[in-house]
C-alpha cells in the first residue's frame, strides 16, 4: 500500500508503521485488521469517504499494508 501523495513525508509513514509493528510484537500478533477510519488515516494517510462499508488495513509483521475494500473506493 504505497502512496505517493501522503499527506505526511515518506520518513513519518515508515514511522508509523515501524510503531504499529512494534505494539503488535509485543501483543504477540503477526497480524492485526485496522478498521476505523481515522486509524487508516493515521496509519496510511487513507482518507476515505465510503466508511459506511466494509474496508481496512491489513498490517502483517512482515510485508507492506494492504487495504481491504470496495474497487471504486480505491
Amino acid at each position: 500500500m504505497i502512496r505517493k501523495d501522503l499527506p505526511f513525508s515518506p520518513a513519518e509513514y515508515d514511522r508509523r508503521l515501524n510503531r504499529t509493528r512494534i505494539a503488535m510484537e509485543a501483543a504477540g500478533l503477526d497480524a492485526v485488521v485496522v478498521s476505523d477510519p481515522s486509524n487508516m488515516a493515521w496509519l496510511t494517510g487513507y482518507d476515505g469517504w465510503s466508511f459506511y462499508v466494509h474496508q481496512g488495513v491489513i498490517v502483517t509483521k512482515d510485508s507492506a499494508p494492504h487495504w481491504w475494500g470496495r474497487a471504486m473506493d480505491a
